[in-house]
């Protein structure tokens, strides 16, 4: 048994700075102390007050979440929940974000909207591997849903600059994310839920077991196991859902010829065939349609194979199969002024959510030893498998080369002159999308992530307490390209010539084994291909990928001596780890179209030290300091300070403040001498065609390659809280805190629109409209520097109350959550500075979600005998329609003179979600929810990338009303 002092040593200062070094005080605190002062050691209540806060305990604003406020979230994922956070913002990863380098596979938090790469995520206090795959193929971060959601216990998010105490990444904040340790008995929990459309089908069960008291037994097993999957829901199954979905502006004004912007390539749909303002065709410019858009070998303008103008067109023959084909498989009015079979393909094949499967294991064995001592092991793993489903490819992409060739399939991909689908007599390049034909481009992923932690921790030496463990986790991925294009064997059954017949049948033995002289039939007659053409001609390939980290750390904390307030404390660390990462490219990649371009991989190793000092100088003022420092073997050294401060200026008023200085070691796609990556996006004045003559050039979204820079530096950051908490009565609190973070050397690529003034790129001269137009931009090229700075200020402001109704009406709690961001400046080469707050920039960060001002929560909860009854209101508050620096001079998109949307504003967003639990017996409890009950519908959003019509933010609203139902119970 423990002494008296050793008890009291525990619960006091020193415990503290150990609590946070290690991120959780439940790991740290005696088990004695556990037992006698609260079923669970939280630090969650303050002497004096009814209302549960851990947060104003430190000089750092800190939000502690519950695990019955997760529950009555409604939400099915930590991912999920963690971003409706009002501090979560621009960057942050949705695991709907199927359009991007993620793949829908993960979640990332982006704490003051710095990006996912900015937010430190532990798990018990401790670093986890990244992802496989770096949002933007740049920012590594932890997938939040490979957590195992019923083995958490709490979460705690500390929003400001922490490399202090945790190295590199804290620069936004921390969330530690803390699992249950010393749980006793048997919990079964199982839901369903599904949307009011009748899909997203999301059934889970969840089982976790724990045997032996720690404090009774000396040991604890805890198991959990949970499954759960997700069906997918479809952007064609919510068309009475707004702009869900959408990729074309016509119906709200826009010419069928608008150039587009990030998200939105064509205004006009696919099929669109370019025409000027006096309604003359473009000369050599089309858009890939479902029936085929074919060029007139002589006159070189593009006509639809569906056009039964033979007159204008010059067609040898006609096809009014295809227009019928058309009118069968659109959904658009068919308006073309250049009258090509126009349809949105992204609202008939995209989706909101893809198809997901998850399973999740989890295990941690505690056993007290002699003396002060206490070992303990914890084991995690998780499974994920998703079906993302976005546009078809098309045969006459951009093909890149494993050697980083970059070439166009365009002037390639000709319809030849015998072929029978060819309304010429010659051979003739063709624009053809056979998403209709041989369905949507499908990426299937498979990840696991797997964590093994094992430690002791005790007291040593007689007075220093003490924490150590040795740790390695990996997660791997397998991302499949389903039915890819293989590009010479769609060149050969277009146009069989023997060029194309020889240079097929080299590389692809089931083309080599066809009958000789057959071809591929598009649209109406793809029906009379064979299965073994097909064979020949979609293959699936594949891609691996691995991120690992192993390390051992120490961390030792005593009292070093005594002031007025009480003991000082002094604790100790070091920590050696080695990261390692590798993406490699698909298989295939040179022979087939529609496979990323991205590659990175890369190893290190990192040693620190670390010291902390905790000083109660009196009893209402409280000093403590913190420094580490940090090598890495690829990105240098780091030295990074902190100071805090709290002072009780009256019995119920704490006032604090930190300062602290924190750092982020560039990711191996950053640094990597081997780090590739093809990006679009980017929106560029393509100012050479613009000279030439050519309309249209003055917002383009080419291809971009980044590199890696193994010459790239630690971005470095410095980070201000000043903040109170007030007590006003027992049952009310009001926290306000004030934050700036100010970032120097951040790690960006260069400009894409000076890669293209300095010629840095690829043309494709197929594309070329007269002799002076060197023809559309294939590739830019660009690196990654340090370069840009950035200030981000801004107000956190909680508020919580709770009424005791009596006559055994309950008690109804209340909490309100405010973040306003003044400032989102960001400082980028050359000088220039932007003000990203309240707009919709910065889209140099993943996704283009924006930068709300005001990002608002309301939650209130009513307890009444048996019963839990609960709502929570979400808003996102409006932005400016414009990004400063893309679109400085005025508003992202335009009709008819006037601003788009009206006042060039992304409207405000709120959802009201209700959530209930009914305990009808003592271990037996229904609970259920209804996510978006007003069944909102989300403001267009036509500028973002990460979601179609309507930004990620606003999922809820692409989702609509949702229902879940389940049961739980204590065995």
């Amino acid at each position: 048994m423990r002494s008296e002092r050793q008890v009291f040593r525990r619960s006091g200062v020193a415990s503290a700075v150990l609590t946070a070094l290690c991120g959780t005080t439940a790991m740290m605190a005696a088990p004695a102390v556990m037992a006698q002062a609260q079923p669970s050691l939280q630090r969650v209540e303050v002497t004096g007050s009814n209302i549960r806060r851990a947060d104003v305990e430190t000089a750092s604003p800190v939000q502690v979440i519950s695990k019955d406020e997760i529950d009555q979230s409604g939400k099915s994922t930590m991912g999920e929940f963690l971003q409706t956070l009002t501090s979560d913002g621009q960057g942050s990863v949705p695991t709907t974000y199927g359009r991007g380098f993620s793949g829908a596979t993960a979640a990332g938090i982006s704490l003051r909207g710095l990006g996912a790469n900015a937010t430190l995520v532990l798990i018990n206090g401790r670093r986890v591997a990244t992802a496989v795959l770096a949002d933007d193929a740049q920012r590594s971060f932890v997938d939040l849903d490979s957590l195992p959601l019923e083995a958490v216990e709490r979460v705690e998010v500390v929003k400001d600059g922490a490399s202090a105490i945790y190295g590199s990444d804290a620069v936004a904040g921390v969330v530690n994310i803390i699992l249950k340790k010393n749980y006793v008995g048997t919990n079964l929990k199982a839901s369903y839920g599904v949307s009011r459309y009748g899909d997203g089908d999301q059934p889970k069960i969840a089982l976790t077991h724990g045997r032996g008291d720690l404090d009774k037994d000396g040991w604890n097993l805890l198991l959990n196991v949970e499954y759960g999957k997700k069906d997918q829901m479809l952007f064609s199954e919510r068309t009475d859902r707004g702009p869900v979905g959408i990729s074309v502006l016509t119906p709200y004004g826009f010419s069928h010829s608008a150039t587009g912007s990030n998200n939105v390539a064509r205004l006009g749909g696919n099929g669109v065939i370019p025409t000027t303002a006096a309604g003359a065709l473009v000369n050599n410019s089309t858009t890939q349609s479902i029936i085929g858009n074919v060029r007139n070998p002589t006159t070189l303008d593009y006509y639809s194979r569906g056009n039964g103008d033979t007159a204008t067109t010059g067609f040898a023959r006609n096809f009014p199969g295809a227009q019928t084909y058309c009118n069968a498989n659109v959904n658009l009015v068919q308006n073309d002024p250049g009258r090509g079979c126009i349809t949105d393909l992204w609202r008939q094949t995209g989706q909101v959510h893809p198809d997901s499967e998850q399973g999740n294991i989890y295990a941690r064995f505690t056993k007290r030893l002699s003396g002060d001592h206490e070992a303990f092991a914890e084991a995690g793993f998780y499974t994920t498998q998703s079906r993302v489903q976005i546009t078809g490819l098309v045969p006459n992409g951009t093909i890149f080369g494993s050697n980083g060739s970059v070439s166009s399939n365009l002037a390639n991909f000709l319809i030849g002159a015998g072929h029978p689908d060819n309304p010429y007599n010659a051979a003739a390049r063709l624009s053809y999308n056979p998403t209709m034909e041989i369905g949507p481009r499908v990426i299937s992923s498979e990840s696991t992530s797997t964590r093994f932690t094992a430690g002791m921790k005790g007291v040593i030496a007689k007075d220093w307490d003490y924490d150590t463990a040795i740790h390695f986790s990996e997660s791997k991925q397998t991302d499949t390209a389903e039915k890819v294009i293989n590009w010479r064997v769609a060149n050969a059954l277009m146009n069989p010539t023997a060029a194309n017949v020889a240079a097929a049948a080299a590389i692809s033995p089931a083309y080599a084994a066809l009958p000789a002289g057959t071809v591929w039939r598009i649209a109406e007659n793809a029906n009379l291909n064979s299965a073994a053409m097909y064979n020949a001609l979609l293959q699936d390939q594949s891609r691996e990928g691995y991120a690992r980290t192993m390390y051992v750390d120490f961390k030792a904390s005593r009292t070093i001596g005594k002031l007025e307030g009480g003991d000082v404390g002094l604790a100790l660390g070091a920590e050696f780890r080695r990261e390692e990462s590798n993406l490699d490219f698909y298989n295939g990649l040179g022979d087939y179209i529609g496979l990323s371009y991205t590659r990175y991989g890369g190893k290190r190793n990192i040693a620190a030290v670390f010291a902390e000092v905790v000083a109660p100088v009196t009893k209402r003022l409280e000093v403590n300091a913190a420094a580490r420092f940090d090598r890495y073997s690829d990105a240098g050294n780091a030295f990074t300070p902190k100071a805090g401060l709290k002072f009780m200026a009256a019995d119920n008023l704490l006032l604090r403040g930190t300062f602290a200085r924190s750092f982020r070691a560039p990711s191996a796609a950053e640094n990597g001498i081997n780090s590739v990556a093809a990006f679009g996006g980017a929106v560029v004045n393509d100012r050479a065609r613009t000279a030439a003559g050519v309309p249209n050039q003055n917002a383009v979204a080419p291809t971009f390659v980044q590199r890696g820079n193994p010459s790239l530096e630690p971005e470095k950051a410095q980070s201000v809280t000043l903040g109170a908490v007030w007590d006003i009565t027992p049952k009310t609190s009001l926290t306000a805190d004030l934050f700036q973070i100010k970032r120097k050397g951040l790690p960006v690529i260069e400009e894409p629109q000076e890669a293209v003034d300095a010629g840095r790129v690829l043309r494709d001269p197929a594309t070329s409209t007269n002799a002076a137009d060197p023809g559309a931009i294939l590739t830019g090229f660009v690196q990654f520097i340090n370069s840009s700075e950035s200030l981000t200020r801004g107000l956190d402001v909680e508020a919580k109350h709770r009424w005791d109704l009596g006559g055994g009406n309950g008690r109804v709690t209340f909490s309100a959550t405010w973040t306003h961001l003044k400032n989102q400046r960001v400082t980028r080469p050359g000088g220039a500075s932007y003000e990203y707050a309240g707009s919709h920039g910065d889209c140099h960060i993943t996704n283009c979600i924006g930068t709300p001002r005001n990002k608002i929560q309301l939650a209130a909860t009513w307890d009444v005998n048996a019963w839990r009854v609960g709502a929570v209101v979400n808003y996102r508050g409006s932005m400016s329609a414009r990004d400063p620096q893309d679109h400085p001079a005025g508003c992202a998109f335009n009709v008819g003179g006037n601003p788009f949307p009206a006042d060039c504003k992304i409207k405000s967003f709120s959802t009201l979600d209700l959530n209930f639990n009914w305990k009808f017996r003592q271990n037996t409890e229904i609970f259920g929810s209804i996510a978006n009950v007003l069944d909102s519908k989300p403001p267009l959003d036509p500028i973002t990338y990460g979601a179609l019509g309507y930004n990620p933010l606003d999922f809820s609203g692409a989702i609509g009303r949702y229902f879940r139902i389940g049961l739980k119970h204590k065995f």
